[in-house]
């Protein structure tokens, strides 16, 4: 059965400094379109602080709205996205979908849809990914967001998504009982990955000689513990390899750099900043090992990308991508925080650059097949359908 869905999400496919669930609802969105349903997206020109998405770009797809916030610089920083005209869409528009899936928590779009879709009769499924917690960064924002409505879009959900068993541990403290808890990883969109991924390329941009390359890639938030990382790299043995800390700042660039600085490495450290598309994936490519230490992660979707270009991963232990690593392997996970512990996992890989290679290989299958959009598009239909089937049942 082909359903109408309204999707909701502060930013869209192009938004690349927000971090993974845009790229996470790009690849839905149009797993969802190529199985036959009807899927109309929401969601603001936020690309940063200072760019918006140009209006030829916005009116690019299909069945996608793009609502104009009143301040970028506010939506970036405090959280504070106002998008013009959504509530009179929603308000409008609402009931004529089957159901609705509203991306990430604390945010204005979220509390305007719960509240027409609850006066449409219409269910929703949410999908915090990782956002349910208020903890490390917009902490007063959050809280104020909580107090105008944010707790309301949980308590309507009919079903709240968790994208790992890690980030399902994280709901019984926040009141979500446990029958309205559906477990679906995000998917890892496979069409960027047609064309392989060019690692010469980026190591001839940023000038990299043909020593090993570790390299972080993601936001840079003090829970990513890049800071750890520098201290592991010094510990490695001295000239054998370089590091790149590569993604956008927003508040754990300045402490890491400034430690690199204290050991003496600050020329051995490139910062290539945001990388967007197609130089993400070659940095991927061209990386010996890609170091994501992060703690209280939900998900892996950088390690899932690292494993398709080819590349073995070192994850932190407590997260949902250590999940990811278990369930594919090619890559290791230590314990968030353990300068040491992560260098011998650096050390580790680098010491055996084939063996891992291959080891890759076989795990770059493994994520195709348990983290392709299609398979999780597959079992996301089948919470639809629950939610569908629950909300006709209780009309009836």
């Amino acid at each position: 059965m082909a359903f109408r869905i309204l999707h909701i999400a502060p930013y869209g496919p192009e938004a690349w400094a927000y971090g993974g669930i845009p790229r996470v609802v790009g690849a839905m969105v149009h797993g969802l379109r190529a199985r036959g349903h009807h899927v109309t997206l929401c969601t603001t020109d936020a690309l940063d602080a200072q760019t918006r998405l140009p209006r030829a770009a916005a009116g690019s797809a299909p069945d996608r709205r793009v609502f104009r916030n009143l301040s970028n610089r506010a939506a970036y920083h405090l959280q504070a996205f106002a998008p013009v005209g959504l509530r009179r869409f929603l308000d409008t528009n609402s009931a004529a979908f089957d159901l609705a899936h509203i991306h990430a928590c604390h945010h204005v779009l979220g509390i305007m849809a719960s509240r027409a879709l609850a006066r449409a009769g219409v269910p929703y499924v949410l999908s915090p990914n990782g956002t349910a917690p208020v903890f490390e960064r917009r902490l007063v924002a959050k809280r104020v967001l909580q107090q105008l409505g944010g707790a309301e879009v949980m308590a309507r959900a009919s079903r709240v998504v968790a994208v790992s068993a890690a980030e399902a541990r994280q709901f019984p403290a926040l009141g979500i009982a446990p029958d309205a808890v559906a477990q679906v990883p995000n998917p890892v969109d496979l069409r960027e990955f047609d064309g392989r991924p060019d690692g010469s390329r980026f190591r001839r941009k940023y000038r990299l000689d043909g020593r090993p390359l570790v390299l972080f890639l993601g936001k840079i938030t003090p829970r990513k513990h890049v800071r750890i990382l520098v201290e592991a790299f010094a510990q490695l043995k001295p000239g054998c390899a370089q590091l790149v800390i590569a993604g956008n700042d927003l508040g754990g660039l300045s402490e890491a750099l400034v430690r690199a600085g204290e050991l003496g490495l600050r020329d051995r450290v490139v910062v290539p900043g945001l990388l967007p598309g197609a130089e993400r994936l070659d940095a991927l490519a061209a990386a010996d090992v890609v170091v994501y230490p992060s703690s209280d992660e939900v998900f892996g979707l950088v390690a899932c990308e690292a494993l398709l270009a080819g590349t073995p991963v070192i994850v932190g232990n407590d997260s949902g991508a250590a999940e990811v690593v278990a369930s594919t392997g090619g890559g290791l996970a230590v314990t968030p925080g353990d300068a040491a512990g992560l260098a011998r996992a650096i050390a580790t890989v680098l010491d055996d650059g084939e063996r891992w290679r291959r080891e890759v290989a076989d795990a770059g299958v493994r994520v195709r097949a348990l983290y392709g959009a299609d398979t999780v598009v597959s079992a996301l239909e089948a919470v639809y359908d629950r939610v569908v089937g629950r909300a006709l049942q209780a009309s009836a």
